[in-house]
């Protein structure tokens, strides 16, 4: 298949940030062949974006995206009580059904704003991989496992994480990838990450995990253990470029170097974490201090509640220099970057950058709404002003899923008619 964009202003997100303005894109296959001015090749589809900005495709890098089931559900409550008293009975009553359509559902939502592609931890990846297959969309998946201390727990879910890894790494042509994903250093024996390492090495795959997200979890494992989480997680060898962290709030310098120095990409969730109170907004600005990965996430639609990386984009933004007192750190820019190129680097694509010989993932944006006129700076409207709604196309793996605002490859209509019966069903079990 060949598309060929026309008459566009890219926002490259490349080494310099260039804007070009007046480019045509020509995506062959699955990636982008040419970035010029007046193409003239010709091509399977022809786009005109003229007026519009095309942007590299938002990559989210920590989402549990059937957890749309539960948005709105159980609002206003602290983490560890919102997770014992509401999200874990209910997670205890889903079935893969139930999962398939949440995701689903999750998938459109996502489309609609500009992300191409996102990262996944949860359960019965099964239903998720088949709604990522339908929908177009670009995943990496992985199976959330928690034992708790128990042997036999902790063996059922290393093989279903290890199954969900050999299987569905590489379908869907490529747009799924798969890593293990040990929920996090409190619900996780040590038994369990040691062999989730070992897991790791031997496929060659990426390492999700939850860390430092509260201060609870931090000071009660310096109690059991002596040492903070990412300390913890030092010692056992198991800190690597492998690894994707997700919240990393309450981290001390000499932490924020650790995970740096041994190449783990961080992710900063602050709709989440603000919603959650947790209290602390992750060190961004030492993590770039110290030369680290930081990359974006909107967490689920249940604390968050929205899977928009426009908003995420924002909150990141206001969050940091609000909790500094320093309206210059996070800037525009910087924003767009961890929402983009950071996320692509995090997951190990050759996306987030507009530029010959990347994936063609990308998004074409109408300015032309009230909120996004004038255009003074293209990247400060991405990030301050616009919203899904200014999104009119989107491009993944060379293919058109969403063209003139219409999803192409999902029936949009049926799945949120049944994703809220579904909902409601689950909440009643």
């Amino acid at each position: 298949m060949s598309l060929l964009v026309k008459n566009a202003a890219i926002i490259s997100q490349d080494e310099k940030r260039s804007v070009l303005r007046g480019f045509d894109i020509l995506v062959e296959g699955s990636r982008i062949a040419r970035v010029a001015k007046g193409i003239k090749e010709k091509a399977e589809f022809v786009v005109d974006a003229k007026g519009c900005f095309v942007v590299p495709g938002f990559v989210n890098c920590h989402n549990h995206a059937a957890m749309t089931l539960l948005r709105g559900y159980a609002d206003d409550m602290e983490l560890h009580s919102w997770l014992s008293a509401k999200i874990w009975p209910r997670e205890a009553k889903l079935k893969e059904d139930d999962v398939y359509w949440g995701s689903l559902l999750a998938c459109v939502e996502m489309i609609r704003g500009g992300t191409t592609c996102f990262a996944d931890m949860y359960f019965f990846m099964d239903g998720i991989a088949r709604a990522v297959e339908e929908s177009g969309l670009r995943a990496n998946l992985s199976h959330g496992m928690i034992d708790l201390g128990d042997k036999g727990k902790r063996e059922k879910e290393l093989r279903e994480g290890e199954r969900v890894v050999r299987e569905w790494n590489g379908k869907a042509g490529g747009r799924i990838s798969t890593s293990f994903g040990p929920h996090a250093p409190y619900t996780c024996s040590r038994e369990l990450l040691e062999k989730t390492l070992e897991l790791s090495k031997k496929y060659g795959a990426k390492i999700q995990i939850h860390l430092s997200e509260t201060r609870k979890e931090v000071f009660d494992l310096k109690k059991q253990c002596g040492k903070r989480p990412a300390e913890f997680l030092g010692e056992l060898g198991f800190l690597s470029s492998e690894v994707v962290a997700s919240h990393c709030c309450w981290v001390s310098k000499s932490e924020v170097s650790l995970l740096a120095k041994r190449g783990v990409s961080v992710v900063h969730n602050p709709v989440s974490n603000m919603k959650l109170a947790g209290g602390n907004a992750m060190p961004v600005q030492e993590f770039f201090e110290a030369g680290a990965n930081v990359a974006l996430g909107t967490d689920g639609a249940c604390s968050n509640n929205s899977l928009s990386m426009f908003e995420s984009m924002k909150f990141a933004a206001l969050l940091q220099k609000n909790a500094r007192w320093d309206a210059v750190v996070l800037n525009a820019q910087q924003a767009l970057d961890l929402a983009t190129r950071n996320g692509a680097k995090a997951l190990g694509l050759n996306a987030g950058v507009i530029a010959e010989g990347k994936l063609a993932d990308f998004s074409i944006l109408d300015f032309s709404k009230p909120s996004t006129v004038p255009v003074h700076n293209a990247v400060s409207n991405i990030v301050y002003s616009a919203s899904p709604s200014n999104v009119r196309d989107v491009v993944v793996n060379g293919k058109l899923i969403l063209l003139n605002g219409k999803i192409q490859m999902l029936d949009e209509e049926k799945i949120l008619a049944k994703a809220q019966k579904v909902a409601e069903d689950l909440v009643s079990r």
